[in-house]
């Protein structure tokens, strides 16, 4: 994905606010004048009406309108409509005695037009169909007063009451327009005078108003922008630039990790991006020791990585692994195997000859996993060796390996044991079991099945133990297997455990095989079983077949 500066990104959101700010100044500022100049122009309009309609006699106003309802006034009116010849009507006027009042109110009302300097005066009066009015205008002269007219052209002006003043466009001229009743000495209002004042000037000086803000805005806009783009890419952009190179040399591949990469330059700018460059530098700092830290962890978990394959070495070594064991004696078979869970385990199998004609048998799993675990077993399984050898049955023998490992057992680990002892000669056989698993057993041709009996507690567990024992006899054709909690404790995926009878089931698959066959029936149901779950105990195994 293409992406864009933030010189560009800044400069955009400055150039946006910068022309909507112009066009809010733009409209603000007109509509205040606009509303300014029209309120100035309503104003005048309004005081100067107000001042003619009280300069002006309602009582004549009144004459006028009872004169022109006159039936011979009508009739000389309707000849001249009809002839285009008004003298008569003036003359009938003149003959009233009201012409010269009219022509006394009309140049009243024209100076006062030329002086306040108006575009339209006139006094306007409607009475059923018949009109009367007089206009002041820059043309001239207009007697329109005593002349009939349809009275719906001047509907706007019959209220004869005072309209709020207004600018509007008429025939393609702008006025501000005013309106005020004339009332007679009665009090009664007998007729509208109205004022316009020209429009056309002002709304010229609008319009050049607007094109001088309009011009002002843009220029203020351009060199706004313009400012703020440049302290934008001095005092943002650069420094972010600078950032981005001093981030970019320290991830330098080539280069590598040093404190020559460090990011270092001079910011004080006091505000945010001082922040962000003494974080920045802070966090490559610590990137540094982290980096050392790990470089000297890899290196010490290698170095114990390999002192634990050594140790799995040493551990596998202590297991008799060379099979068959004892091929100059052709009175029994068997087969043993040991899987840690970790690199070294706390299971371990044993079986020696005490003498020419007897057969010991271990199998212990030691509590716990990894290191102390193997230690605690490498003792384990050196002093049930060494005492089994000096002769003595298999109670005798745990309860002096009971009192060895409680001396100074501060991690109080323990160990369970199966040991037995197999008089070749015979087949008779003595067994203790201190907490462990039962072992199984098959007789001749027939199935495996699981032998159970009282448990003593495991060894290590207390001082002074007395470990219960038990006679046994195996005959020609019969197997014995024994094995560790890993094998009936191993879990799949959904926490099941591979139980007693899944083992049995293993075991008779193939009951009669040998025991090397046997156990690895064994291990691959556990292994179908599991699946892809991790293996979370030693898994170790024993199987004697006896042939006597």
């Amino acid at each position: 994905m293409k992406k864009t500066s933030l010189g560009i990104k800044l400069s955009g959101m400055i150039l946006c606010s910068m022309l909507i700010l112009a066009v809010a100044l733009f409209v603000t500022s007109t509509a205040e004048h606009r509303t300014k100049v029209d309120e100035y122009y309503k104003e005048t309009a309004s005081k100067l009406s107000l001042s003619v309609a009280h300069s002006v006699d309602g009582d004549f106003i009144g004459r006028l309108r009872l004169l022109v309802e006159e039936d011979e006034f009508k009739a000389l009116r309707k000849e001249a409509e009809e002839s285009g010849n008004w003298d008569p009507v003036w003359d009938y006027v003149d003959q009233k005695g009201v012409r010269d009042e009219f022509e006394s109110l009309y140049n009243s009302l024209e100076q006062i037009r030329k002086d306040m300097d108006v575009m339209y005066i006139y006094i306007h009066s409607i009475e059923g169909s018949v009109s009367v009015y007089l206009v002041s205008a820059p043309e001239g002269i207009e007697y329109l007063g005593l002349v009939g007219h349809n009275a719906e052209e001047f509907s706007m002006y019959t209220t004869n009451v005072h309209i709020d003043p207004d600018v509007s466009n008429m025939d393609g001229e702008w006025v501000c327009s005013a309106y005020e009743p004339i009332f007679d000495s009665s009090g009664n209002a007998v007729s509208t005078v109205g004022v316009d004042i020209d429009m056309n000037q002002v709304m010229a000086d609008r319009n050049h108003f607007r094109y001088r803000m309009i011009i002002f805005s843009f220029i203020i806009t351009a060199l706004t922008v313009f400012i703020g783009i440049m302290l934008v890419r001095t005092y943002a952009v650069k420094p972010i630039e600078k950032l981005t190179e001093g981030a970019k040399a320290f991830t330098d591949e080539e280069k590598g990790y040093c404190k020559e990469s460090v990011i270092s330059m001079d910011i004080h700018s006091g505000d945010e991006i001082e922040t962000l460059y003494n974080e920045t530098r802070t966090m490559q700092t610590k990137i540094l020791d982290y980096v050392a830290n790990i470089t000297k962890i890899t290196a010490e978990k290698e170095r114990i990585g390999a002192e634990l394959n050594v140790a799995t070495q040493i551990q596998a070594d202590m297991l008799p692994r060379i099979f068959p064991a004892f091929p100059e004696r052709s009175e029994f078979d068997l087969f043993a195997t040991m899987t840690p869970a970790k690199e070294v385990g706390g299971d371990f199998y044993d079986f020696f000859l005490i003498d020419d004609d007897h057969l010991g048998l271990v199998m212990a799993d030691v509590s716990g996993k990894g290191v102390p675990a193997a230690l605690f077993m490498v003792i384990a399984k050196t002093l049930i060796k060494n005492r089994s050898q000096l002769g003595g049955n298999p109670a005798e023998i745990l309860s002096f390996v009971n009192e060895q490992l409680c001396e100074g057992n501060e991690a109080e680990l323990f160990v369970t044991v199966w040991l037995a002892i197999i008089e070749i000669s015979t087949g008779k056989g003595m067994a203790a079991n201190a907490g462990h698993e039962h072992p199984a057993i098959r007789r001749g041709d027939g199935s495996w099945e699981l032998s159970y009996y009282k448990h003593s507690p495991a060894v290590a567990t207390m001082e002074g133990l007395r470990f219960r024992e038990h006679e046994f006899e195996i005959h020609p054709g019969d197997s014995l297997f024994v094995y560790t909690d890993g094998v009936t404790e191993a879990t799949n995926a959904h926490n099941e455990l591979f139980g007693e009878q899944r083992l049995l089931e293993a075991l008779n698959k193939d009951n009669m095989a040998h025991p090397r066959d046997l156990l690895k029936n064994v291990k691959e149901g556990i292994d179908t079983f599991v699946g892809d779950a991790p293996q979370f105990d030693d898994i170790t195994m024993l199987c004697l077949k006896w042939n006597k």
